[in-house]
């Protein structure tokens, strides 16, 4: 049976955020900023639970937008973009202008009486917090003044949320972070970074799907593949899916890797649904 979300906090805040302002992005670009004209995801700004909202916002605008460009009633736009605190809007300006388009997108923008939880994917993800798969977890400890075995449980107390895609195929980035493991990222960045490594900073979490530099503070490695370009949906993580983690043993780790390699992706379920 699936389960059934209660309206959040998030939602019921809606209608105490700012009022979006339009900025232009080049001559094919609107980026509608949810905060206003203030640096609306700064954490001296805008408290931990606000950030939430905007990304909320964001994400069930382009959901709504998108719907409007699928049925028609909107022409000339080419891309749809949410962002943790935006919501950025590529057109063709020789189908729509741009105060076309902010005509046309503004009875949509007003998201508060109408919000409507979505379903979502929560997936249960693997990590292996070993020392030899989480380099930066001593020294997370120390800084924190949490022992190790703490961080543990705390990262996986709660269900994470992706709240959009980027910087690399298949990588999300995930709030929900409890707030006693906030920090920020490493002051010197590696120049490379394991793939499936996690890592912490600010109020996220991130699993590398390739090895690449990176500047996050690493505890643990997940064995999935994030992004397979051989499978036929090369990426399987989404903006608005859910995430828990559950630790496991380095013997553990490289037999869902071998899995992982042959095909396999971690197990799901579907949260959200009218019962």
């Amino acid at each position: 049976m699936s389960a059934t979300i209660p309206v959040s906090e998030p939602e019921k805040q809606m209608s105490e955020l700012p009022m979006p302002v339009w900025h232009p992005c080049g001559d094919t670009g609107l980026l509608l900023d949810l905060g206003g004209y203030i640096p609306a995801y700064h954490d001296l700004l805008c408290a931990i639970e606000d950030k939430s909202v905007l990304t909320l916002l964001a994400r069930q605008l382009a959901t709504k937008i998108h719907h409007k460009r699928q049925s028609g009633a909107i022409h000339g736009i080419t891309d749809i973009v949410p962002g943790l605190a935006s919501l950025l809007i590529h057109y063709d300006p020789l189908v729509i202008t741009a105060s076309q388009l902010k005509s046309a997108l503004y009875p949509i923008l007003n998201l508060a009486e109408d919000s409507i939880v979505q379903p979502a994917k929560l997936w249960h993800l693997p990590v292996c917090y070993e020392a030899d798969y989480a380099p930066d977890l001593a020294d997370i400890s120390a800084q924190l003044a949490i022992p190790a075995e703490q961080i543990i449980e705390l990262h996986q107390s709660v269900i994470h949320e992706v709240a959009i895609m980027g910087f690399l195929p298949g990588l999300g980035y995930m709030t929900g972070l409890p707030a006693p493991l906030h920090l920020p990222r490493r002051s010197n960045p590696r120049t490379q970074v394991i793939q499936g490594s996690v890592g912490i900073a600010m109020d996220q979490t991130v699993i590398y799907p390739l090895d690449s530099p990176g500047g996050w503070n690493l505890i643990g490695r997940m064995p999935y593949l994030l992004f397979d370009p051989d499978h036929e949906q090369p990426i399987w993580l989404s903006a608005g899916d859910k995430v828990k983690f559950s630790a496991i043993s380095s013997e553990d780790f490289q037999q869902y890797y071998h899995e992982s390699t042959s095909g396999r992706r971690p197990s799901y379920e579907i949260i959200g649904e009218a019962e």
